[in-house]
């Protein structure tokens, strides 16, 4: 198994590395890397985490990382699902403190800030950044540099992204932790729609039920029910927007055992009735 801490800088050229990704599966786990990234989706759809974030993404999303976010994304394993995507490593040593201390880049330190939250870049700006990225990609040296500059000017001018992980989230992983929560997350998003047993997931991460507990919610700032309940909402809205179904049965296929619950906890986290949901996506 590769490290969980992955060594970009080693690949690094230019202070830049560009990975081109086309394949029809590819073996993820929570890791962080010791550079930023650029990670542009051209083809593809699933299930991201970053930090205490959990979200569902598809063509076309555009999400930047700061150093030593832990991060991981869960492909689509549909038959025939392929994955398209553009990967940009950097290490912006070519800005010192001198630079980044300026009056005049106020915008460019908070962006960098944000990103140990990891952002998600939209707007027209994100429309702009990808042109930018295909450039970046047939680029060298020199070029490449001010391309990466470009982006970040962009970003940081506009101001349309959004946050990730909360605010004021930091990482407190090492090796075994990150091994660790990508064993429990793989587990819970192939099971989340059954019941999962406090004691069968504490055995998964070999730790005491009681442990795990505090394990889970010192690591992700949230209980492991709250996390599980995430999951399944974010899927429920899935269904709602591709689906026929009805509310009660969009919540049994999600893993609810009763429409109440299913309604409490869509309402909880999306903050609108599933109804109300299903009529707003039809609008």
């Amino acid at each position: 198994m590769k490290p969980l801490l992955f060594d970009v800088k080693s690949l690094l050229n230019d202070s830049i590395y560009v990975k081109e990704i086309d394949t029809l599966q590819l073996e993820d786990q929570f890791h962080f890397h010791n550079a930023y990234e650029i990670a542009y989706i051209i083809k593809s759809h699933g299930k991201r985490i970053i930090g205490d974030s959990i979200e569902n993404f598809t063509h076309g999303d555009l999400v930047l990382l700061g150093l030593h976010v832990p991060h991981v994304s869960y492909f689509s394993n549909e038959q025939g699902a392929a994955l398209q995507a553009l990967v940009i490593y950097f290490n912006p040593d070519w800005l010192t403190e001198e630079h980044l201390n300026s009056p005049n880049l106020t915008k460019l330190r908070k962006l960098l800030k944000d990103l140990q939250r990891g952002i998600k870049v939209h707007g027209p700006a994100k429309k702009k950044v990808i042109k930018l990225l295909y450039t970046l990609k047939n680029g060298k040296g020199l070029e490449r540099i001010i391309t990466i500059l470009s982006i970040l000017q962009i970003i940081s001018n506009s101001g349309e992204y959004k946050c990730l992980a909360s605010e004021g989230y930091s990482s407190s992983y090492h090796q075994t932790g990150l091994k660790r929560m990508d064993q429990i997350y793989k587990y819970v998003l192939e099971n989340f729609t059954e019941t999962i047993k406090l004691e069968k997931i504490a055995a998964i991460a070999n730790i005491t039920p009681t442990s795990f507990c505090k394990y889970f919610k010192s690591n992700t700032k949230k209980t492991f029910s709250n996390f599980v309940n995430e999951i399944r909402i974010g899927y429920a809205c899935k269904l709602l927007c591709n689906e026929d179904s009805s509310i009660s049965e969009v919540g049994f296929k999600c893993g609810f055992n009763t429409l109440a619950n299913f309604n409490r906890t869509f309402k909880q986290i999306t903050r609108m009735a599933p109804s109300e949901y299903k009529n707003k996506i039809k609008l």
